[in-house]
């Protein structure tokens, strides 16, 4: 591709495509490119045909070689508007032709001037020499081409509008003498004003690709620095998954250790035990043998004779009577399996590059950037308390939470006490928007403004009978959207810069969705929300589902044996999502890839989860309790 492209409209018109340098002989192609005839010269050597540098059209090269190519004459018609200025005469204002040069002044002269200064005495003795007139018209027309008949050679002054072409005054009286006729100013004019249309879209994609640059610049610079955040990312991974092998390995060398100690003290305690029971039966050896030798010495022969058999019954059990060993066997280390590389790869992840869900049209340009995570995974209890049928809940001001209760919503300290009370209209009821001084409730077909601290001080905002059984949320934007799953779409309505009262005639969008995503979504999202990275994250199920702002698929989440209820931002563009199967809370980016699960102890049933303006988070679980952690 030809570096013009990369430059500046100005730019471009005055420097060839190809060398970037001024134009040398101009060449225009049929595809409307203008490049120097050697630039041309040297791609179209020893071919039959010519690739355009810019748009690759490709050209059959003439018989006689490039110089039979259409040679570009405005070019040389500005060259020409520039040599006439530059040849007018140098001694007066008058901007008449030259006719001559006096050398010693070194300047060109029009007639009047000229005959002033061979008159004036001062000049007298000056040299001057005639310049020849130059018809500027005729070289403009050798240039231009005369716009003459090819048949006649006659000038073209008429436009045949049967036949579609220019003709001269000789070609209406013989070959389109029936023909009806115009003059050719009128629709030269009317072609004119049609290429300027054309000309003014051409520059309105100019700009629009301008635009397009500086936003590929801006998502170049992004992407930059997603890259880097991603490499700091996996570093922090890096470091926590060393000390976790690091602990898991001590850990299994202090249990072996512990193994070691107990298996020797029970060996060693058989060995003592066997020992003193030889040293007994050493002992009762003894003993047996003094008395046997004295009976054997002393005594007489009738006592002999009479104890003979006993003793010598008692010495040969004595004798053949062995002694078991006890059976220990030294503990013996196994190493296990060699850590393997693919081992370690599955427990520690891989990158890889982002997968456009739908496929995009070639002139779209997208960055699917590498997940922002803030290192969220010590997570440090601050309290737990239990609230009679709690609904749901959102998040406020310091440690501060909204909890839903039937007909009530209350707001609760970190320390569980009550703070404030408020009554509200139905059990039904969704807490969409929690300010300083406003709740914002969806109940059924009406989302209703209510003061805090007063139950009469209520302000409908928004009424339409298609909120009834869909799920709300308050974009960034002050745009409310809903998702009904018995209707397959999601509704759109723009609330004004203050979000005052939306009059009754504002028209509400509906968005049907694809069928895909209707797949997708079989139950009612308990709650939707819009992210950081400006994409629209719901749950559905075992599904966590990403989508952008035109409601198109960019990511789907899915495991089996879970159920994702609730979900909640942070600051950071952290997503939490509570698992109700799988008793855990887990992370995912704005973007809707899971990151990993940040919690599972001591929890059981997560539903609904927030977080408060410190930056705690707050969920629900069973049975009926409400637990508050910290992360920063």
């Amino acid at each position: 591709m030809a570096d013009c492209l990369k430059s500046k409209p100005d730019a471009d018109s005055l420097k060839c495509g190809i060398c970037l340098s001024a134009f040398t002989k101009p060449i225009l192609l049929d595809c409307f490119h203008i490049f120097c005839t050697p630039c041309i010269t040297k791609l179209a050597e020893g071919k039959d045909s010519l690739t355009c540098p810019v748009c690759r059209a490709v050209h059959l090269i003439p018989s006689n070689g490039v110089e039979e190519f259409t040679v570009y004459p405005y070019m040389q018609e500005q060259i020409l508007s520039e040599a006439k200025v530059v040849i007018q005469c140098q001694m007066c204002d008058n901007g008449k032709d030259i006719v001559s040069k006096c050398v010693d002044c070194d300047s060109n002269m029009c007639f009047e001037c000229s005959t002033f200064h061979s008159r004036h005495k001062k000049f007298k003795t000056h040299v001057t020499e005639k310049i020849e007139s130059t018809n500027i018209e005729t070289s403009e027309k050798s240039i231009l081409g005369e716009d003459v008949c090819d048949l006649h050679k006659r000038e073209i002054t008429l436009f045949c509008e049967s036949c579609n072409c220019a003709i001269c005054d000789e070609c209406e009286t013989q070959n389109h003498k029936s023909h009806k006729h115009c003059r050719i100013t009128f629709q030269a004019q009317k072609r004119r004003d049609f290429l300027r249309l054309g000309i003014g879209a051409l520059k309105s994609k100019i700009t629009e690709i301008d635009g397009t640059i500086e936003m590929s610049k801006y998502e170049e610079n992004s992407y930059y620095k997603f890259c880097r955040q991603g490499k700091e990312e996996i570093q922090a991974h890096a470091k926590r998954s060393k000390d976790i092998v690091c602990n898991i390995i001590d850990v299994l060398a202090s249990l072996n250790l512990q193994k070691i100690d107990e298996i020797q003290k029970r060996d060693i305690k058989s060995i003592t035990n066997f020992q003193d029971e030889l040293e007994t039966k050493k002992l009762s050896l003894q003993c047996i043998l003094r008395s046997t030798d004295d009976v054997v010495n002393l005594s007489r022969d009738g006592m002999l004779f009479n104890k003979y058999t006993f003793l010598y019954q008692t010495l040969r059990n004595e004798v053949l009577h062995s002694c078991k060993s006890p059976e220990v066997f030294a503990p013996q280390f196994c190493s296990g399996n060699p850590i393997e590389h693919k081992y370690v790869e599955k427990c520690f992840g891989m990158v890889q590059r982002r997968k456009s869900p739908s496929k995009s049209s070639s002139s779209e340009f997208h960055i699917y950037s590498l997940p922002l995570i803030c290192d969220a995974l010590e997570m440090t209890k601050i309290n737990s308390f239990t609230v009679s049928t709690p609904r749901s809940l959102v998040g406020f001001y310091d440690n501060q939470t909204w909890i839903q209760l039937p007909n009530i919503i209350n707001l609760y300290s970190s320390d569980g006490k009550v703070i404030q009370n408020q009554k509200t209209m139905s059990d039904d009821q969704q807490i969409v928007l929690a300010t300083v001084n406003e709740l914002w409730v969806k109940s059924k077909v009406l989302i209703k403004k209510i003061k805090i601290g007063t139950s009469e001080e209520a302000e409908d905002i928004i009424k339409f009978p298609e909120f009834e059984s869909s799920t709300c949320c308050i974009l960034k934007n002050n745009c409310v959207i809903a998702y009904s799953v018995k209707n397959k779409c999601f509704y759109e309505v723009q609330l004004d810069g203050d979000m005052s009262v939306i009059k009754i005639e504002t028209p509400m969008k509906t968005i049907p969705v694809e069928n895909n995503l209707a797949d997708l979504i079989t139950i009612q999202p308990p709650r939707i929300i819009e992210t950081a990275s400006k994409h629209i994250i719901l749950t559905s199920k075992d599904k966590v589902i990403t989508l952008d702002r035109n409601f198109k698929i960019c990511n789907v989440h899915e495991e089996k044996n879970s159920t994702f209820t609730g979900i909640c931002e942070d600051a950071y563009g952290n997503v939490f999502v509570t698992d109700y199967s799988a008793n855990r809370i887990c992370l995912f980016t704005s973007y809707g890839d899971f990151a990993r699960t940040v919690l599972t102890k001591d929890i059981s049933n997560p539903t609904h989860i927030t977080q408060d303006n410190v930056g705690n988070l707050w969920f629900l679980d069973n049975p009926n309790r409400v637990q508050i952690y910290s992360y920063i």
